[in-house]
């Protein structure tokens, strides 16, 4: 090192205005030699601004304050740490790198989640800056050396405009593809897809380009229909005088021109007189109710309500009533269309009592439009309103009752807000806003809006529809918090900012993931869901992949997630996925599962708040609370079924052997006696001790064979009617059913002892059982079987099927009544369906009985 470097070097060091070289400040704090890292070149500009550093020397807290705008926070670190800066200084200093670092953080944290979303609009598997570090990586970066981090966003963000300028020239390009016919896509559909482009929706476009959604024209949405004016210049005069030139037609004002309704417009008439007859009564009296029942009747006729009853009723110093309006296309079904609204019909001075403001309300006040009336969830009704619903079409034609209804509905819809709109005349709140299927939903939800007062473009509603899949609850959360309290009129550009601003708000997610999740039947639905969400998220692999797949597979993979412990027994995700399918979070395609389409599924993920595999586990936690708690019931219930099932058992054996006994003692034939003593030992056997049969009762299921299980009962029940009655067996080879052998059993032993019984009514000298088995499967393709057991006896009597159904037990043949009934409750046991069918069997016109059990497969292994 030369003598001058030297020197310079030593300067440097003591050099308050070093800190505004930030490279500089870089080599001094690693050490390195400033000759070898900066040149030769840069030495000499330094030594001749060091000098001129000396003659006017710039403080510490200046260079740091240089340092902190061009965001070299590591530096600003290195001057707290060697500045030799005074105290106040350095504390001041400290306090605003900790603002700064702050500002930085979230600065790269929105932007980098800016990035990821337009890779998510592009369905990129990874967003550009991944390349370069995890988030949090990142965003340390940022708060080190912000200079560094916006140099390299610049460059993601060059990459992303690359990217959703080609994505927007392949969308345009596919949505001439998809007509059909060659024919070019019509000019509605092509500027709703350049709005959804412009605003970088582009999964949104997507859906529109392959959506074979009909269109609307323009005329059909909110921009068809103008607002009427509001008589403004009226308002110079009072009310009373305005309303006096109304009742007599003197047009004592030329600005009343145009707000006069025609001699033919008898409700428009009939409206103003009624409003005229409360006003001139006066303002400083409470309303009289009979011309508030006027005013309220002539307001149905102007919008074509057909309410003949009105109910008024005093109230503190106002008139509550009740105000209805009629069910319209396009709009959705809001309460109040069959139940009405409260109408509160007073002064703007006076309070609505509390049984009024309790619930959404309407408040007619018979006052030029003014101070809004206080209360939440008010829709206000001003003289300014009701003269616009009577006023003529800018021809002189009437206006059509529909076309008033909805400036009524205009008027009020603001004050009310989304929860006045959707739970006004419904008991309870909380109400969902339901909407129309295909694209008349996009219709629906921009008058939604326009009765806020707000004007959404297609995109924003589109948007909306997409974030939240339609589904009422969603759309009730979002729409709260994108439209309540924002300012009447707003432009479609400002609604969507608003909603780029409020889409990644957690409290609205979390309350729509929240209420649907509540509204789902049960826990293997919530597993079916957040499994499916699990695979969406990549499975932990962190690949963001929308698949198919099917119910099978849909079970491995729970199957994977629960453990060693497994799946608790009383989850069944076939059953789950039918509720997912009908709330429209899954549909089928072509036989295979897949979570739908739009933003819905990534609703419910993240706005739960918790990861999928997480939700997945809570779940199985609650499934196993359930299933012990069931199983202890079940242990319960099937004791006392054994206990039933032995006793019935053994009590019929007893009978029979009792039967067998006086029959022996009155035989005289020695042959016939020595049969009657075979018989009586076999059956002797049988009858075994209530312990034992107890344990066997309740070992625990396995599969069994049906067929040989049926045939075992079917030869006792042919040794036990003595060789008389045949049986038939058909189609029971090859088919397996959980169940406890000897509780299985019983449903046949039962089944055939009645049969038994109904021939020996006959005197036949021959009885005929047919049993024939028919495998099936259900609405979620499992396998089940129908076992029809039909006899030959003498049948039921009429209306006996019906009470044996509902669970009663008839007496009948000296036998205890409990058959059919055990018979049934061993059925349901395992989950399987009896019914004693009302017609005799048309083969043998007895007795007909039908069980459906579901079937278990077994492989050949086994």
């Amino acid at each position: 090192m030369e003598l001058a470097d030297g020197i310079l070097l030593d300067v440097l060091q003591n050099w308050p205005d070093r800190w505004s070289h930030p490279a500089l400040v870089s080599e001094l704090a690693a050490g390195r030699p400033l000759p070898v890292t900066l040149g030769a070149d840069a030495l000499d500009e330094l030594a001749e601004e060091v000098l001129d550093g000396l003659l006017v020397p710039r403080s510490a807290a200046t260079a740091a304050r240089h340092l902190l705008a061009e965001g070299r926070f590591d530096l600003v670190d290195l001057m707290l740490d060697g500045g030799r800066l005074p105290l106040e200084d350095a504390r001041q200093l400290k306090d605003d790198l900790a603002d700064a670092r702050l500002g930085a953080a979230g600065r790269a944290t929105r932007a980098l989640h800016l990035l990821a979303r337009r890779a998510e609009q592009l369905e990129l598997a990874h967003s550009w800056h991944e390349q370069d570090g995890t988030v949090r990586e990142l965003v340390e970066l940022a708060t080190t050396d912000e200079s560094a981090f916006t140099e390299l966003l610049a460059g993601w963000e060059e990459q992303a405009t690359d990217a959703e300028d080609a994505r927007r020239g392949a969308l345009r390009a596919e949505l001439d593809r998809s007509r059909k016919d060659g024919e070019p896509p019509d000019r509605a559909t092509r500027n709703l897809l350049e709005e959804c482009l412009t605003a970088g929706e582009f999964r949104l476009a997507r859906v529109l380009v392959h959506s074979d959604r009909a269109q609307f024209p323009d005329a059909a949405g909110p921009s068809g229909l103008a607002r009427r004016p509001s008589p403004v210049r009226l308002r110079r005069y009072e009310l009373a005088d305005v309303l006096e030139w109304y009742r007599y037609g003197e047009l004592a004002s030329a600005e009343l021109h145009g707000w006069l309704p025609p001699e033919e417009d008898t409700a428009g008439r009939r409206l103003v007189d009624a409003f005229a007859e409360l006003v001139l009564a006066g303002t400083d009296v409470p309303p009289d109710p009979a011309p508030v029942r006027e005013l309220v009747e002539a307001l149905h006729e102007c919008v074509g309500t057909a309410e003949p009853l009105v109910e008024c009723e005093p109230l503190a110093s106002g008139v509550v009533s009740r105000l209805y309006c009629t069910g319209d296309h396009r709009l959705p079904p809001l309460g109040f269309f069959r139940t009405g609204i409260p109408l509160w019909v007073a002064p703007s001075t006076t309070e609505p009592p509390e049984s009024v403001t309790s619930a959404p309300f309407v408040w007619l006040v018979p006052e030029w439009a003014g101070e809004t009336p206080p209360a939440e969830g008010c829709g206000s009704l001003y003289a300014d309103d009701l003269l616009r619903l009577a006023a003529p079409e800018p021809g002189g034609s009437v206006v059509p009752a529909a076309e008033r209804q909805l400036a009524l509905l205009r008027a009020v819809g603001p004050g009310l807000g989304v929860s006045g709109l959707l739970d006004a005349g419904r008991a309870g709140g909380g109400r969902g806003l339901e909407l129309a299927g295909r694209g008349k939903a996009a219709l629906q939800l921009s008058w939604f809006f326009d009765l806020l007062g707000l004007q959404p473009d297609s995109v924003t509603a589109e948007a909306v529809l997409y974030e939240t899949g339609g589904h009422p609850l969603a759309l009730r959360e979002l729409l709260r918090t994108l439209c309540d309290g924002h300012e009447p009129r707003a432009s479609g550009r400002d609604l969507r900012a608003r909603l780029e601003a409020v889409r990644e708000d957690t409290d609205w997610r979390r309350r729509a993931a929240r209420r649907i999740q509540d509204r789902l039947p049960d826990v293997s639905v919530g597993l079916a869901l957040h499994t499916a969400l699990w695979l969406r998220s990549g499975g932990g692999r962190g690949e963001f992949d929308v698949g198919e797949f099917d119910v099978e597979e849909l079970t491995d993979v729970l199957a994977d997630l629960a453990g060693s412990d497994g799946v608790p027994p009383l989850v069944d995700l076939a059953d789950g996925v039918e509720p997912l399918v009908s709330h429209g979070i899954m549909e089928r395609r072509e036989g295979s599962l897949t979570l739908v389409a739009n933003g819905l599924p990534e609703l419910l993920a993240r706005g739960s708040g918790r990861q999928s595999e997480e939700m997945v586990a809570g779940l199985i936690r609650q499934a196993r609370e359930q299933a012990d708690a069931v199983l202890a019931q079940v242990v319960v219930s099937l004791s006392q079924i054994t206990v039933d099932t032995v006793d019935h058992y053994n009590t019929n054996l007893q009978r029979r052997l009792s039967e067998i006994a006086t029959r022996m003692a009155e035989e005289e034939d020695r042959e016939r006696r020595m049969t009657l003593n075979e018989e009586y030992l076999l059956l002797f056997d049988q009858l075994r001790q209530v312990g034992s049969l107890t344990r066997t009762a309740q070992e625990p299921p396995r599969p069994v064979p049906l067929g040989e299980l049926i045939v075992q009962q079917s030869r006792e029940a042919h040794l036990g009617s003595g060789g008389r009655d045949r049986y038939d067996i058909i189609g029971a080879d090859h088919l397996w059913v959980t169940a406890n052998p000897w509780l299985l059993g019983q449903i046949f032993w039962n089944l055939f002892d009645n049969a038994r019984k109904a021939i020996d009514a006959t005197a036949a000298k021959h009885g005929f059982v047919d049993v024939t088995v028919i495998p099936f499967t259900d609405a979620e393709d499992r396998p089940w079987c129908a076992i029809n057991v039909a006899d030959s006896g003498d049948g039921i009597a009429q209306g006996v099927a019906s009470r044996l159904n509902q669970g009663e037990c008839l007496t009948t043949r000296n036998g205890s009544g409990q058959g059919v009934r055990i018979a049934r409750t061993l059925t349901e046991l395992y989950k399987g369906r009896l019914r004693v069918l009302p017609e005799p069997s048309p083969e043998l016109s007895g007795a007909q009985i039908r069980i459906e059990l579901p079937l278990t497969t077994v492989s050949t292994e086994d």
